[in-house]
């Protein structure tokens, strides 16, 4: 754990989803919400801010996957979609980190096409260095980042490993 660098404590992540979870409540009481977890990168993240959410929200999950061999990195395919009607419902889209933006601008104009009332984002990460398409600033966040180090931990992985550590670290480089 030596080029791990604490980025936040598990005290501070559940602090800022315990926020984020009674601003969602206030804004979507009395309406009918429809949370949509990307994943598998929200699991973590999804899990406990659900349960911080006040009133009734159903679920629903995505997995989307980028095009490989030779086709543009922004194609993107759909490995497993909603289940749910979308029409007429106020969506939000809970995703661990909003890197490039590619995935949640995506995400937001298949929903919208879908017939969606709304549609915002919570996302648990803001990394803002890496942005490369036009997108609106999330309107849910735990944490802005601004650094380009990979995070680990509390869901962040590295090739599926590490998501199960209890706080969020920067992966720095190894001095070798």
């Amino acid at each position: 754990m030596e080029n791990l660098k604490l980025q936040y404590t598990q005290e501070e992540v559940m602090l800022r989803i315990k926020q984020i979870g009674a601003q969602i409540s206030a804004d979507y009481k009395g309406k009918d919400v429809l949370i949509v977890g990307l994943l598998k990168g929200c699991v973590v993240f999804l899990s406990h801010l659900l349960v911080n959410i006040e009133g009734d929200a159903e679920i629903d999950f995505v997995t989307i996957s980028s095009y490989k061999h030779g086709t543009k990195s922004q194609d993107f395919k759909f490995i497993q979609d909603l289940d749910t009607e979308v029409t007429g419902r106020h969506v939000l889209i809970v995703e661990d980190i909003i890197d490039s933006g590619r995935t949640i601008k995506f995400t937001v104009e298949h929903l919208r096409r879908l017939g969606a009332a709304t549609v915002e984002v919570a996302v648990f990460v803001y990394k803002t260095c890496n942005l490369q398409h036009q997108i609106d600033e999330p309107k849910y966040y735990c944490f802005k980042y601004e650094d380009p180090e990979f995070l680990v931990g509390f869901g962040f992985d590295v090739a599926g490993k590490m998501r199960n550590y209890p706080h969020v670290y920067k992966l720095m480089e190894d001095p070798e």
